[in-house]
């Protein structure tokens, strides 16, 4: 026997199962998804990487303590499907492939790198396909900890490649509004995944959680996000330079948001009113920007995919995703007069690395795609 073995992206694991591993690591997430689909003959057993076994203990671990995480603050991790959307009237396809999905900080990459384990891996080394700016920042560190081989995928084609695997269907042409650090516009031209960039926006989550940090006393997202606050008490409104009945006998509603964060210095303004204005005023730039390339491009429709949308379809109805969701879907209504829709696919912010090793095993599992 061989004293070094290699795992590759995608392939027979001892005969067993057919196993794919992305990773998309960004500047504030790091995620994983090890997706198999069952082939004949299996019987469950296999001698698994650290890293594979590590994801999925963590998963099972989580279901089986569904009222306390036994993960750190900030990970996520589940077993989940593709092919559900949240937004879509069409049918959805639901994917047969198993999903083991992981979440975490990309500050917390040491802390898996000690509960992965894989220095004890002896020679074993897995290949993974991965993506994101993270993955090439880090990526002698992510080889050396985890005991992996990157083969390395261009973010926007992850991503394109993606969203017909998580969505459940091939949306073409599709725009798909990507949001993390910054946002990315990408137009996918074809059922094959030819995509191109059309624009984007600095303006991102990132923007977002940090003016919200440091703009308030929390520390969270999720509470941060999920806590009622009123944004009118914080942005400047037409009623409020015009008066209510001017702003309406000159054809501008009164509610309508004249100047954001205008009034952030007045007294009684609570942390969760800054937080409730902040995030009108990223998801209205948002809406804006998906709403007039849609137009250029003759589409009714938007994907929006990213962290800030929430891990799972599966969040509570309280949960920062839907608030989330919830205001673009409302910025996008209001900006195309209900004319644009829109959609989210299930499980938004694994795109990335769902898409990452859907094209390294279309392409042969080549080191750089």
């Amino acid at each position: 026997m061989a004293t070094a073995v290699e795992h590759s992206v995608v392939g027979e694991m001892s005969g067993e199962q057919r196993v794919s591993i992305g990773m998309d690591v960004g500047g504030s997430l790091a995620k994983f998804v090890l997706f198999e689909e069952p082939e004949e003959g299996t019987d469950g057993s296999s001698s698994r990487h650290p890293l594979e076994d590590y994801i999925r203990k963590a998963v099972a671990s989580e279901a089986r303590s569904a009222d306390r995480s036994s993960l750190p603050e900030g990970w996520f991790a589940q077993a989940i499907r593709p092919g559900s959307s949240q937004g879509s009237n069409d049918d959805e396809r639901q994917d047969s492939t198993a999903l083991y999905a992981l979440r975490l900080p990309t500050s917390d990459l040491p802390e898996l790198f000690n509960r992965v384990g894989a220095q004890n891996a002896g020679d074993l080394r897995l290949r993974v396909a991965a993506t994101g700016g993270g993955t090439l920042k880090f990526k002698a560190e992510l080889e050396e900890q985890l005991r992996v081989e990157i083969a390395f995928v261009h973010e926007l084609k992850a991503i394109a490649r993606g969203l017909p695997k998580v969505a459940g269907q091939r949306p073409s042409p599709a725009l798909l509004c990507s949001v993390g650090t910054g946002v990315s516009l990408i137009h996918i031209s074809d059922s094959n995944g030819g995509f191109e960039r059309v624009s984007g926006s600095g303006i991102g989550a990132s923007t977002f959680w940090n003016l919200a940090r440091r703009l308030t006393s929390y520390t969270d997202f999720e509470a941060a996000v999920t806590q009622p606050g009123d944004a009118q008490k914080v942005d400047v409104l037409v009623g409020d330079v015009y008066g209510v009945e001017t702003s309406r006998e000159i054809g501008m509603p009164p509610e309508l948001v004249a100047g954001f964060l205008g009034k952030l210095g007045a007294p009684g303004v609570a942390d969760r009113d800054v937080v409730a204005a902040l995030l009108r005023m990223f998801t209205n730039n948002l809406g804006q920007l998906a709403v007039f390339q849609a137009r250029l491009l003759e589409l009714s429709e938007v994907w929006f995919c990213g962290g800030c949308f929430g891990a799972s379809e599966a969040d509570e109805g309280s949960g920062a995703g839907r608030v989330v969701r919830r205001a673009v879907a409302d910025a996008v209504g209001f900006w195309s007069a209900g004319k644009v829709k829109a959609l989210f696919p299930g499980n938004a912010s694994f795109l990335g690395a769902v898409g990452a090793a859907t094209e390294a095993s279309n392409s042969g599992s080549s080191k750089e795609q």
